[in-house]
């Protein structure tokens, strides 16, 4: 395997720079092959002395580079080329994807509800798992036709967006009431079955095949944001990844 290189400055090196470039350095020496896993984020914290905060963000580092790849439920691997996980690519909301194909999207706020985090949700948070989250559910529509139904978990320093008008972009309240903007993050595709209340709302049959992504999505500073999961009649909508 070729040489990599992430283009950290070498000097003056936070802690999670320094972890970033110790990682990519037994990659290179080969102590991680194309594919192979890495050690998880509690082992790294007992092997290096290293907070969890410093550990996840240097392996976010390694993320966003294109070096590492996170598969959910199975851990963090070398990058062989192969993940159906994207890394690295260009960061658009689904409202400018779809304006970006010539229709017309429009949202409709379906519930707000408080929830508990899930083990997956917490470790992205940086909380503990069970943490009150809130969860936003939305009813997307291309050209007044629904195909999507989206679900977006917030920590609850954003339950004032509660009294939001969020059936719109939420990227633009966001910005315009928190001074928030998405800058990156990771995708997750896959296909699940929609249950009855998607179903009810997508006008399909009970266990239709759906298209899920899931974003993970971290703000102009680096901090986890938000998580969207969205399922999408794929009769309706292809998406599009530029990378």
């Amino acid at each position: 395997m070729g040489s990599l290189t992430v283009n950290l400055k070498q000097s003056s090196l936070t802690l999670y720079e320094q972890l970033a470039n110790k990682i990519l350095n037994d990659i290179n020496h080969e102590k991680y092959l194309p594919g192979a896993q890495i050690p998880t984020e509690l082992e790294l914290q007992r092997s290096t002395g290293y907070s969890r905060s410093t550990v996840r963000h240097a392996l976010r580092i390694l993320v966003n580079k294109g070096v590492l790849v996170k598969i959910h439920g199975k851990g963090t691997f070398v990058q062989d080329g192969t993940s159906n996980e994207t890394t690295r690519s260009q960061f658009f909301s689904l409202t400018n994807n779809v304006e970006n194909l010539g229709a017309s999207i429009s949202t409709k706020l379906v519930d707000i509800q408080p929830t508990r985090a899930s083990k997956e949700q917490a470790e992205f948070f940086g909380i503990e798992p069970k943490t009150p989250l809130l969860k936003l559910t939305r009813l997307r529509y291309v050209d007044k036709s629904p195909f999507c139904v989206e679900y977006v978990y917030f920590t609850e320093e954003f339950s004032s967006i509660t009294s939001e008008n969020l059936n719109g972009s939420l990227y633009q309240v966001l910005h315009d009431q928190f001074n928030e903007v998405p800058a990156g993050g990771h995708k997750m595709f896959d296909i699940t079955k929609a249950s009855t209340s998607e179903a009810f709302l997508l006008n399909v049959e009970r266990d239709t095949s759906l298209m899920q992504i899931t974003d993970f999505v971290y703000d102009q500073n680096d901090h986890p944001l938000h998580i969207t999961r969205q399922v999408i009649r794929s009769d309706k909508y292809k998406y599009e990844l530029i990378q």
